[in-house]
C-alpha cells in the first residue's frame, strides 16, 4: 500500500456548536479512526494548533499569527493513510466525518528510491 495525506482545511467549527455537538463529531472521528486502524490504514493524523502561524515566502516570513488566508485555505490538521490507490485513498477521506465540515486534500507522498544517495558536492 501506498502512503497519502489527507490535509483538512478550514477554521474550524462554528463557536456556537456546543459541546454535545463537538463530542458527537469526535466519537464518530475516533469510529472512523478506529476502523481505519484496524485495516491497518491509518498510520497518525493531528489537529494543528490555532497558535504560531507563519508562512515562509523565498525565505522570508510573509505572515505571522493571524488568520490572513481564506478560510478554505486554512490547513486545521492532516491525517497520514494507507491505501491501495489514489481512489481508495479519495473514498477514505470520503468516508471520514471531517468532510462533512471541512476541506479535505488527498495527495499521494512521494517515495524516494530506496539507498538514494544523493551527493550535493557532487553538482
Amino acid at each position: 500500500m501506498k502512503e497519502y495525506l489527507l490535509l483538512i482545511h478550514g477554521t474550524g467549527y462554528p463557536d456556537e456548536a456546543s459541546h454535545e455537538v463537538l463530542n458527537t463529531h469526535i466519537e464518530k472521528y475516533l469510529a472512523w479512526v478506529e476502523k481505519l486502524s484496524a485495516s491497518d490504514q491509518y498510520i497518525k493524523g493531528a489537529r494543528l494548533e490555532n497558535s504560531g502561524h507563519a508562512v515562509i515566502n523565498d525565505g522570508e516570513r510573509i505572515v505571522s499569527d493571524g488568520p490572513y488566508l481564506e478560510s478554505k485555505e486554512i490547513v486545521g490538521g492532516y491525517v497520514l493513510i494507507r491505501a491501495h490507490s489514489l481512489n481508495d485513498a479519495i473514498s477514505l477521506a470520503q468516508d471520514c466525518p471531517l468532510s462533512k465540515d471541512f476541506v479535505i486534500s488527498v495527495r499521494s507522498m512521494y517515495n524516494w528510491p530506496i539507498g538514494l544517495k544523493y551527493n550535493i558536492a557532487s553538482e
